[in-house]
């Protein structure tokens, strides 16, 4: 999902995730694929790193520019068996590769709360570095069934600051499903833009399906 959860995956443990990602507007457009790479440092932090991969514009059948690589560091601050809730902070920057774009830097803060086989998930932060500077809030809830199926729901929602008219609001399901040795998750969520931009064009649809592995 887009909201980010506190967890960390433990010390020298890995975390790969991969996935094919899509969109539907106007322009639409496919991502092949993005992966992210994640290693764990002790018990509460990770390194990350999320590596370029190429768009296919398939409103004119050729591969567009490459995504920009992105890197993080995030550091857990409270576990919710000893402090009630999760809460870690995730830094990151996403780098320029072409002299038109610019190095970002975004500071996000992501809070959990397990209720039963419900979770509660709510992220939100600011591209500090940014001309506009820009403003992100994910809620997500989840559901564990018995089987290691997990089904998701979040509203996302990010906004220009100081700009009327600029906000965009993403409603996404979403699932998780571990398979039998528990080192391998599939993954996959679709969405909807509910709220669009002033002269944009509205995403009708947007997923991604994937896998993850824990090693």
């Amino acid at each position: 999902m887009l909201t980010t959860d506190p967890g960390t995956p433990g010390n020298n443990h890995w975390e790969i995730n991969t996935s094919l990602n899509f969109h539907f507007a106007v322009l639409s457009g496919i991502q092949l694929p993005a992966t992210e790479i994640v290693y764990g440092i002790g018990s509460h932090f990770q390194l990350s790193t999320q590596l370029p991969m190429p768009n296919l514009d398939l409103n004119k059948s050729h591969f567009t520019a490459l995504s920009q690589p992105q890197a993080g560091m995030k550091y857990r601050i409270l576990d919710e068996e000893e402090n009630f809730v999760s809460l870690s902070v995730y830094p990151q920057i996403i780098l320029p590769i072409k002299r038109r774009q610019d190095l970002q830097v975004f500071l996000p803060f992501e809070f959990e709360k397990t209720i039963g086989s419900f979770c509660i998930g709510e992220e939100f932060g600011y591209f500090v570095l940014n001309n506009p500077n820009v403003f992100f809030n994910g809620t997500l809830i989840g559901f564990r069934f018995e089987n290691n199926i997990e089904l998701m729901g979040e509203f996302y929602v990010t906004a220009v600051l100081n700009t009327p008219h600029s906000t965009s609001g993403l409603l996404n399901i979403g699932m998780r499903k571990e398979l039998n040795n528990k080192h391998v998750v599939m993954m996959a969520q679709v969405g909807t833009e509910l709220l669009t931009p002033l002269n944009e064009d509205r995403q009708s649809l947007v997923g991604l399906l994937g896998i993850q592995i824990l090693l």
